[in-house]
Order: structure tokens, then C-alpha cells, then sequence
């Protein structure tokens, strides 16, 4: 019985294997333009084609740090997102305080990201306390305030959320 159980589970995996290796890899294509996924694995060189250029070295890095360049993304890394986690939320939460310590309440707090269709605003409370709930991990995130009493000398912060932040201290620097 262990044995057929085996078997079955094996069969299984490797008929999934097969199935995930058949898939196309294609991202877009449209017009005068396609988009793949694909690895540098070996050797390097150029690859071009119309307008776009992508210049890859020996040993480049399948995983790894992505490229920017103006308005351009080159993502490193392993593509294949079928056993993807959902995506889970944190908390972030942080205080607002004076140029000598004191809380500063009703405040407003900005938080503003790619994955936001639009800025959330919170307001500090009666100490200081601001929260933002159900905000998703795995994305950058800009805080902001905005006072028109008191000055910040950074009134921004970028995050990137992989878990609840619970120490973002913004401190006015002066009062207008």
C-alpha cells in the first residue's frame, strides 16, 4: 500500500514538473514590441532589438538586485510565481512629537506607494500616535507630513514594508 501510494505521489510531482516546464514565458508582446522572461546564464553579451538594448555579462546573477535606469526596469530573479504566497498585511505606526518631545496631535500622516490607487491620511492622536492597519508587505512605501504650524526637517520617509514598523518618530525642528 506504501509502495502504490509512493508511486502515485511520484507520478504526480513529475507530471506537475512537466507542466511547469511547458509553460510559455512570455510576457507581453503587442505592436512592434515582445516582451520575455529570460536568463543571462553564460557568456554574456547583447541582446537587441528595435529600439532596446540589454547588455548582460558572464556569471550575471539569475537572482539578485534589479537594474534601473530612467523609466526602465531590468528584474533579476527567479520568475516563476505559481506557489506565490498571498500577499499580507502589517502595521505601521509611529509618533509625532515637537522640537522639545512634547506630542503633537492632529497631525496629518500620509502614506502613498505603488500598490495604493490612492495617498491614505491618518491624524495623530491626543499623543502623538498615528496607525496605519492592513497595509501590504513586500512594497515601498513613502510617509509624509504635512503641518502647517510646524516645520520638519524630514517630513518623508521611504519603507519597505516586510513586516509591522512601529518606530517611525517624526520630530518638528521649528513652529511657524
Amino acid at each position: 500500500m506504501k509502495r502504490k501510494l509512493f508511486a502515485l505521489m511520484s507520478s504526480t510531482a513529475f507530471l506537475f514538473v512537466l507542466t511547469v516546464a511547458a509553460v510559455d514565458a512570455q510576457v507581453a508582446s503587442g505592436g512592434n514590441y515582445s516582451l520575455r522572461q529570460s536568463v543571462v546564464g553564460n557568456g554574456g553579451g547583447t541582446s537587441t532589438g528595435g529600439n532596446y538594448s540589454v547588455q548582460g555579462t558572464a556569471g550575471q546573477a539569475a537572482a539578485g538586485t534589479n537594474m534601473y535606469s530612467g523609466t526602465y526596469v531590468a528584474l533579476n530573479g527567479f520568475w516563476n510565481n505559481l506557489l506565490a504566497p498571498t500577499a499580507a498585511s502589517a502595521r505601521i505606526e509611529g509618533r509625532v512629537l515637537d522640537s522639545e518631545g512634547n506630542s503633537l496631535r492632529n497631525i496629518a500622516v500620509i502614506l502613498t506607494g505603488t500598490p495604493l490607487t490612492t495617498p491614505r491620511i491618518v491624524k495623530t492622536n491626543s499623543f502623538g500616535n498615528y496607525v496605519f492597519e492592513d497595509v501590504e508587505v513586500g512594497q515601498t512605501y513613502v510617509i509624509s507630513i504635512s503641518s502647517k504650524k510646524y516645520g520638519f526637517g524630514q517630513p518623508s520617509r521611504v519603507i519597505s514594508l516586510q513586516e509591522n514598523v512601529s518606530d517611525i518618530v517624526f520630530q518638528s525642528g521649528w513652529e511657524n
